[in-house]
């Protein structure tokens, strides 16, 4: 199997060293050159530029910043269409805007190109160790073609409808996340205001009603154990949370709970945290409230 990757961040790297590791001649390119070098020692095939890696790799992977950076890997001077034939696969993992993916795959599709949109949930240890959900819009047969690809990726592979659906979901899920995450943020921290243990907080919580992955996760995790390390920053949850909003927006619907929530992400980032991970959300949440959950 062969497989080109574009991106090289933290997940798009972990993803290519996964690949790598399971025996997948793998193809990269990323506009750091550092991160491509460091994988060409691994064993990757470095091309100069994403249409030379489109020649080559039947199978093209992105893991982006952003759509608008997709765009130009797509289209751009050298870009991926140069390169692409109808047998090629996109499979695009950015977090992106579904309605631009939509677009982007209509664009394809005068050209006889084919994509699919598979943004993951799980963050960087479930990249390294292959146990993603990826979660993909597109059409069922591309969707089963690129199925034993994407098995070596994840764990939890979902087919969720049309162009586009895959990065509709994930941005859903994430204002989920984002959501559950401050509110047991703000029930923790008044606890502790309140005097109570923690640790005893979250082992309620956890055999009750307001158990999440936050509670069961995170906060045993990172938050008591005052671990920040980052895996998914707090600029790419705002991200997710502006691409969230912005399709409610389209479809003329209010979001009270996320809205709010959402305010309190943009507050954090305003506050400079965009570059931390994004659990310091509950930093923020503490000193509004004057203590500290820890362990």
């Amino acid at each position: 199997m062969k497989a080109g990757i574009i991106g090289l961040g933290n997940m798009g790297g972990r993803m290519a060293k996964r690949l790598l590791e399971q025996g997948v001649e793998v193809g990269v390119f990323d506009v750091n050159k550092e991160f491509v070098r460091s994988f060409v020692e691994l064993g990757a095939e470095e091309a100069g530029s994403p249409a030379e890696l489109a020649k080559k790799f039947p199978y093209i992977i992105t893991v982006l910043p952003n759509v608008f950076i997709v765009k130009e890997t797509l289209a751009g001077a050298n870009g991926l269409m140069e390169g692409m034939t109808p047998h090629s696969l996109l499979i695009e993992m950015t977090t992106s805007i579904p309605s631009v993916t939509k677009e982007l795959n209509e664009m394809m599709k005068t050209k006889s190109f084919r994509m699919i949109d598979a943004p993951v949930s799980g963050g960087v240890k479930k990249a390294e160790d292959g146990s993603l959900s990826i979660m993909v819009g597109g059409e069922a047969d591309d969707f089963e073609e690129a199925k034993p690809l994407l098995a070596l990726l994840g764990q939890n592979i979902f087919h969720v409808g049309e162009s586009g659906a895959g990065h509709t979901i994930k941005a859903l899920n994430n204002m989920i996340s984002a959501t559950t995450l401050a509110a047991t943020g703000e029930a923790m921290a008044l606890g502790v205001k309140l005097g109570l243990d923690p640790n005893k907080m979250l082992d309620v919580i956890n055999s009750s009603t307001g158990r999440s992955f936050s509670s069961d996760f995170k906060f045993p995790n990172q938050v008591l154990t005052r671990n920040f390390e980052v895996g998914f920053t707090l600029d790419l949850m705002v991200k997710d949370l502006k691409i969230a909003m912005s399709m409610a927006e389209e479809e003329k619907v209010p979001m009270f709970i996320s809205s709010a929530s959402f305010q309190l992400w943009k507050h954090a980032w305003s506050q400079g945290g965009g570059s931390e991970d994004h659990t310091a959300i509950v930093k923020y949440i503490e000193e509004m409230f004057g203590v500290e959950i820890k362990g």
